[in-house]
């Protein structure tokens, strides 16, 4: 999703909430393993699904705004995927299943229809990290399925590493389909390993030709990503963060988190930091309520920015 408007900046759409959270409130129960993938199986989660997806849809269309939805396949890897009893054929089938799915709830074929891989392990350890040429081949499978079923972009999601990140970027050029790498950062503004948001970006970039479309944060507090983007204000690699898709709450915070229009504000000012900004979303806490307060508050702002530029007093 790379439009612009006539002064050549950016046009940010939306992107959808947090998916998993939002269908265990909706379901009054946890996803196994947090894994929304297993709800294609059934008719009855098929139809929770869509009813996930249709309120984004529907935002966007009334606010005429550009959609980025995410597949629910962030858990739809093989070591994922062989706790929940699925092989590497269902798996593929699953990933496959997930891009049709969200092709049929557009039927004006508004949405832009993201890959989601999600991270091999929740949490960092250091000893266990896989290379980057692991990843590649660990991934590989997942970001291939998506391909060939039609996605228009895969992301590596949740990102915890460069590493990580290199391999699915990698793995996305040869599948021959455009790659982007969403970071995940700690209270500090920081990577699991410690490094900044300009260190990992530079990192994915160097070791790829700069192949990736561009990058995100996701699942984090707008607060603990600005500290992250402030400590390297200015520096060029900012000019790659495309989007976040951000948490309600803060790191280690019970409860639901900040209020819609708090949340919408906060995240969009992000964009003063990151200028190439195209896509504003949510993750775990999120709702289509906090999106709609995101939508709202965009068309606020080009609108202000129209009648600036009309001259009009």
């Amino acid at each position: 999703m790379e439009t612009a408007d006539a002064q050549g900046s950016p046009t940010i759409g939306i992107a959808d909430g947090g998916i998993e959270t939002s269908l265990a409130e909706a379901l009054g129960y946890e996803l196994p393993e947090f894994a929304a993938f297993v709800l294609l199986d059934t008719a009855e989660g098929r139809e929770q699904l869509r009813s996930y997806f249709a309120p984004y849809i529907a935002l966007a269309r009334e606010q005429d705004l550009p959609l980025t939805l995410d597949t629910p396949t962030w858990r739809a890897n093989a070591d994922w995927g062989a706790v929940l009893g699925y092989d590497a054929e269902a798996l593929r089938a699953v990933n496959a299943d997930a891009v049709a799915l969200l092709r049929s709830c557009d039927d004006e074929g508004r949405a832009f229809v993201n890959g989601c891989i999600g991270p091999r392990w929740d949490d960092y350890v250091a000893e266990s990290r896989m290379s980057a040429e692991e990843a590649e081949s660990y991934h590989g499978p997942q970001v291939a399925a998506l391909a060939e079923a039609g996605a228009d972009r895969v992301t590596s999601v949740t990102t915890l590493d460069a590493a990580e990140g290199i391999g699915v970027v990698r793995a996305a050029t040869e599948a021959r389909i455009p790659a982007a790498v969403s970071f995940v950062v700690d209270s500090k503004g920081r990577l699991a390993d410690g490094s900044s948001l300009v260190e990992a970006i530079a990192a994915v970039d160097a070791a790829t030709d700069s192949a990736a479309s561009g990058f995100l944060v996701n699942c984090a507090h707008p607060s603990e990503v600005s500290l992250g983007l402030n400590e390297s204000a200015g520096a060029a690699e900012l000019s790659r963060i495309i989007g976040f898709r951000l948490n309600a709450a803060r790191s280690g915070e019970d409860g639901p988190g900040d209020p819609a229009a708090q949340f919408a504000e906060a995240e969009c000012a992000l964009v003063a930091l990151a200028p190439q900004t195209n896509t504003l979303g949510g993750c775990c806490g999120t709702d289509s309520t906090h999106i709609a307060a995101i939508a709202r508050r965009l068309n606020r702002i080009v609108n202000a920015q129209s009648y600036s530029r009309s001259g009009t007093r």
